[in-house]
């Protein structure tokens, strides 16, 4: 069974009786029928998603016939019909695939459903490739902020992720023949072909650092000042400063007896952009946990050290 047969094909065949028996095969579609160069021409719009040509048409050739179909600018999918043996300059047209024959009425099907897919797929990526184009060039022009409470922009970025998840739909789809009855990637073909907006899903899918970009800054600023600038300067000043003094870290003590200072900076800056590394992953992939959980981390942590350092510092 096809997967989709909400689509329209144009049988290109000189032999009536051949195309009468395609046609019948391909019951579900909507299908037409010419025999000749100019009524297929004629016979040509943009509600015509597949065309099968036959390749071997004597007037005019396939080739010179293929070229002036293009030359319409239809974005129709065509595969070429032919049960003469070609060789490698079958490849050099400009066709979307080369059909052997005979072939039987699952084959032709399958052929069919194959090119309807691909057409939807070269759709939807021109669409999406223009969204994002003209999303680089808002966001060249205008700070985050301004964007963050556009209507229009919010409900561009929803049409990118809608688009996103159109084309992902129909990929599946193609990989895995057995989803032919999956309703969303029906849909998709059916927005696609008639180039209906989808659904927006989850609306403004940049990531939450550029989205929130003054709370991802301040939340990192504190984390800084405390488990960076606070810690470090009151350890070093409890361990270097005041005589006798012994870190209250085990940990960081034996760290700096050990390595000294330079090995106690080290482990800090990597254990501080270990967590911001998890963070912008969570920001990137719009997972709240992941994305806040680090910085308020290094933060009570940076508060804890520095005012346990102060406590040893002024109990000295």
């Amino acid at each position: 069974m096809p997967r989709d047969t909400d689509a329209t094909v144009l049988i290109i065949e000189d032999d009536r009786e051949q195309a009468g028996e395609y046609a019948d095969w391909l019951e579900g579609y909507a299908v037409r029928i010419a025999g000749d160069g100019e009524s297929a021409l004629d016979a040509l719009d943009e509600e015509v998603d597949v065309i099968l040509l036959d390749g071997d048409l004597p007037d005019p050739p396939s080739e010179e016939l293929l070229g002036r179909l293009r030359a319409r600018q239809i974005d129709s999918q065509i595969g070429l019909l032919s049960g003469v043996r070609v060789g490698s300059d079958v490849f050099r047209l400009d066709i979307d695939e080369y059909v052997p024959r005979p072939l039987d009425r699952d084959e032709l099907r399958e052929t069919v459903a194959r090119l309807v897919d691909h057409g939807a797929v070269e759709r939807i990526t021109d669409r999406y490739l223009s969204l994002v184009a003209r999303r680089r060039q808002i966001e060249a022009r205008r700070d985050d902020e301004d964007l963050t409470d556009d209507d229009r922009y919010r409900e561009l970025t929803g049409e990118i992720a809608g688009r996103r998840q159109q084309l992902s739909s129909l990929l599946e789809r193609i990989d895995d023949p057995a989803a032919s009855g999956d309703e969303s990637s029906a849909s998709s073909i059916a927005d696609a072909r008639s180039g209906e907006r989808p659904e927006p899903s989850g609306g403004d899918d940049r990531p939450l650092y550029r989205v929130r970009s003054a709370e991802f800054y301040g939340l990192w600023l504190v984390a800084a000042l405390t488990y960076g600038l606070g810690d470090v300067l009151s350890t070093l000043y409890a361990t270097i400063a005041v005589p006798g003094l012994i870190e209250g870290n085990p940990a960081v003590n034996a760290l700096l007896e050990n390595f000294g200072i330079p090995g106690f900076l080290l482990l800090k800056l990597l254990v501080f952009l270990v967590l911001i590394s998890v963070s912008v992953q969570g920001a990137r992939a719009r997972e709240r946990f992941s994305y806040y959980w680090p910085p308020v981390l290094a933060t009570a942590i940076g508060v804890l050290l520095t005012g346990s350092n102060l406590r040893l510092i002024v109990g000295a």
